[in-house]
């Protein structure tokens, strides 16, 4: 730090340290807005959305070339990866859908303490 002077710096840190005061929070183990946004979110990706992708791509069917199936052509590696697909779920949900669905509840559930929040910080 050329041309500073230790004591200017150190008067610099001490008036920042003031304004930089640490707020305590209790930390909760389940924050019921973020399990309510969970739940939310798993409800309408099982009974909402998984029936609605489920049929677009129904309709659509599989992506063929000269009128077969990739795999029926030859190619191997286009089957689907069983390990991912196989559910015990009547309707199919695997767990793939639930971690996506249940990051887009915690998603949703911290924006909405992060705007809770800041709300109040407004309001005060």
């Amino acid at each position: 730090m050329s041309g500073v002077s230790p004591a200017r710096v150190q008067r610099r840190v001490a008036s920042k340290r003031v304004s930089m005061a640490p707020r305590r929070q209790q930390a909760k183990a389940f924050e019921p807005t973020i399990v309510a946004c969970n739940a939310a979110c798993l409800a309408v990706g099982r009974f909402v959305a998984l029936p609605f992708f489920k049929g677009s791509l129904a309709k659509a069917g599989p992506p063929k070339q000269d009128g077969k199936t990739h795999f029926d052509a030859g190619d191997k590696r286009a089957a689907e990866a069983s390990f991912v697909t196989s559910t015990n779920d009547p309707a199919g949900f695997t767990i793939v859908d639930t971690l996506v669905w249940g990051s887009i509840g915690h998603a949703l559930g911290y924006a909405s303490l992060a705007s809770q929040s800041f709300v109040d910080t407004l309001a005060k």
